[in-house]
């Protein structure tokens, strides 16, 4: 276990089977009666975009990248910018493939560091992911009801590079799910799924406040409280990924 669930209501599912067919029966219910979601707008929200988008890569060019590799999935926690730095001047063999979790992606962009997957849902910096994606960055985005009209605003710009669409309901054709809740711990989710050797996290803090990178803007408190909840969940499903592939493990220096 890499994090103290045992309290968790997620915490009976961390040691089910990684599979999608345990995920939509068991995990994401679980997960939409736990923050009130309602799966039909998320179904709807997907149905939306694909009338007139489709991912335009498919899922064996991740599996390429990814199988076999030493992964670095980088998450905009508090110590985001300590933890890089560190891992950055270790002097350690670097990753093989960078996975950037949404907002993660504007500190690296600052650093003139260019991630080659970037795994998020639209609300952190987007004109930061646009140039990640120019500069060879592939973009998942992941739709949901909450981010339908960002999606829809925002699409053109992404559909210069190569992007693909995500769901955490049922995939549809033209988009996928390969597991997981929250930007953070999916990009773990997708380097388990395809079989990754290692998983390394950086920024992983799930403390009781959140990065400046992970939003682009200010939150309020009721929003606060639904953020830690998500923590709840981020943290269930990582350990989730750690009892599939156990060489998933905190960055350490």
């Amino acid at each position: 276990m890499m994090f103290n669930t045992e309290d968790s209501p997620f915490f009976h599912l961390e040691k089910s089977d990684f599979s999608l067919s345990i995920w939509l029966e068991k995990w994401y219910p679980l997960i939409c009666e736990y923050l009130d979601i309602d799966e039909k707008g998320d179904l709807n929200a997907l149905q939306r975009i694909l009338q007139d988008h489709k991912s335009n890569i498919s899922k064996e060019v991740l599996e390429k990248k990814i199988k076999g590799k030493n992964i670095l999935t980088i998450a905009p926690g508090i110590h985001l910018e300590h933890e890089l730095d560190m891992y950055l001047k270790s002097g350690k063999t670097k990753m093989d493939f960078t996975i950037s979790s949404n907002g993660a992606t504007s500190y690296l962009i600052s650093q003139n560091i260019i991630p080659d997957l970037i795994v998020t849902d639209l609300d952190g910096r987007i004109e930061d992911q646009i140039e990640a994606q120019n500069r060879g960055g592939t973009v998942l985005i992941h739709v949901h009801e909450d981010n339908i009209e960002t999606v829809e605003e925002n699409i053109s710009a992404f559909s210069e590079g190569d992007f693909i669409f995500t769901t955490q309901g049922a995939p549809l054709q033209g988009s996928y799910n390969f597991l997981g809740f929250t930007d953070g711990d999916r990009a773990i989710c997708l380097a388990t799924y395809f079989e990754a050797y290692s998983i390394h996290l950086i920024g992983y803090d799930f403390g009781e406040s959140i990065g400046k990178y992970s939003k682009a803007s200010k939150i309020n408190q009721t929003q606060l409280e639904r953020k830690m909840k998500k923590f709840t969940i981020a943290k269930s499903i990582i350990n989730w990924c750690l009892n599939k592939n156990n060489r998933v493990s905190n960055y350490v220096i």
